[in-house]
């Protein structure tokens, strides 16, 4: 495997915007919003070296992948966990949780992983708990529902550094940006204590050009184009065998394994049967063979990606938010409208787009129809389309 450069940027290398957030004081309420590229994920990060410690500190995020990288990112010098996982194993610990009443002392649940906060937060309260100390940075924040930040509230967490971005919401419980300044306490987008990061430093033009075609909060103005030209517009393949496929997303790897390539599939079955596929090459190139990594909600914490090295990645857009490959590969077969919630559909290819560096390309079967055409950009100048 090749070293692939995997960071966090020096502190003479911030934006101006990047360096006013580092200067805000450890004790507070803060939402730092932005689109992806900005640094969100960085400033967050930075934050939590400077502050944290591991007696009364949390770093949490939306999922393991993400959780796994800021681990890496990090050295495992921040007590990085899944916002959820945390959450479930906080009201065990508070409330007295034992294995002989599983039953009756399990978090209260709604539906299956969605807990009941009305019950949470009273059960909360009644514990007369103060945690007035504690640093939570919370990263992808806006896929966390009010009821989770008011149940940390009654438990007189005062300390909450948020990043977010409301268009990149993909779960059914969040909070938009007004849901989130109401739980954090903020009056207006003029507060000192709210921060909008503009500058995209991850995509290039082309790409951030395509992935602003599915952005949709009429809330915010549409996120500034970076100015990184480049002559790779994104491009939409159509292919009639899947070997196709596997010969371009392999061949891709051959030319430079220093690079990670992320491969976004619609369904848990076919990532696995697409990790597989890809793993089982037997054409001789001339580089060693990638090392090809996928992963499962199941797994929880026994994620296996390496950040730091060149490789190949087959995950479903649920499990790329806040991660960043230098060529992303997603294939729109399957993906499903739901609910006839077309904006749905847009957030989840905002999402996945804009988690390319410096390529992108799509694949479509030329024997099937997918509901993802209808919210494809026309322009060629924008998207590009071959078949192969």
């Amino acid at each position: 495997m090749a070293k692939r450069i995997f960071s966090l940027p020096r502190l003479d290398q911030l934006t101006k915007d990047q360096r006013r957030v580092l200067r805000l004081k450890k004790e507070g309420q803060y939402l730092i919003v932005g689109s992806p590229g900005t640094g969100k994920s960085v400033v967050a990060l930075l934050r939590a070296k400077k502050f944290i410690n591991h007696e009364n500190s949390l770093f949490l995020t939306f999922n393991h992948v993400l959780s796994h990288a800021t681990n890496q990112l990090s050295d495992e010098n921040v007590n990085c966990q899944t916002a959820m996982s945390w959450f479930y194993s906080l009201y065990w610990e508070l409330t007295g949780g034992s294995a002989n009443n599983f039953n009756n002392d399990k978090m209260p649940e709604l539906n299956p992983h969605e807990p009941d906060y009305e019950l949470v937060i009273e059960k909360f309260k009644n514990l007369d708990k103060d945690f007035n100390s504690y640093q939570i940075i919370i990263d992808e924040g806006q896929d966390l529902p009010s009821g989770w930040y008011d149940s940390l509230l009654a438990l007189n967490f005062e300390n909450f550094f948020v990043v977010a971005d409301q268009n990149q919401q993909i779960t059914e419980s969040n909070s938009d940006r007004k849901e989130l300044m109401a739980s954090l306490g903020l009056e207006s987008i003029k507060d000192n204590n709210f921060v909008e990061l503009r500058e995209n430093w991850r995509n290039t033009t082309p790409i951030a050009t395509f992935s602003n075609c599915f952005y949709t909060d009429k809330g915010s103005p549409m996120p500034e184009i970076p100015n990184r030209p480049s002559t790779d517009v994104p491009i939409l393949y159509e292919f009639d065998t899947i070997d196709k496929i596997q010969e371009m997303i392999l061949a891709e790897y051959d030319r430079d394994p220093s690079k990670l390539i992320g491969f976004v599939v619609p369904t848990e079955n076919k990532r696995e049967w697409y990790a597989k596929k890809l793993d089982n090459d037997s054409i001789k190139r001339k580089n060693p063979n990638p090392l090809v990594s996928t992963y499962h909600s199941n797994q929880k914490n026994t994620v296996n990606i390496d950040f730091s090295h060149g490789g190949i990645v087959v995950l479903i857009d649920k499990s790329v938010k806040g991660i960043e490959f230098d060529t992303v590969f997603i294939i729109i077969d399957d993906f499903k409208m739901i609910n006839n919630d077309i904006e749905s559909l847009q957030k989840r290819f905002y999402v996945m787009s804009s988690r390319a560096r410096e390529k992108l390309f799509l694949f479509k079967s030329s024997s099937r129809l997918s509901i993802v055409e209808d919210i494809l950009p026309n322009d060629e100048s924008v998207l590009k389309r071959r078949k192969i």
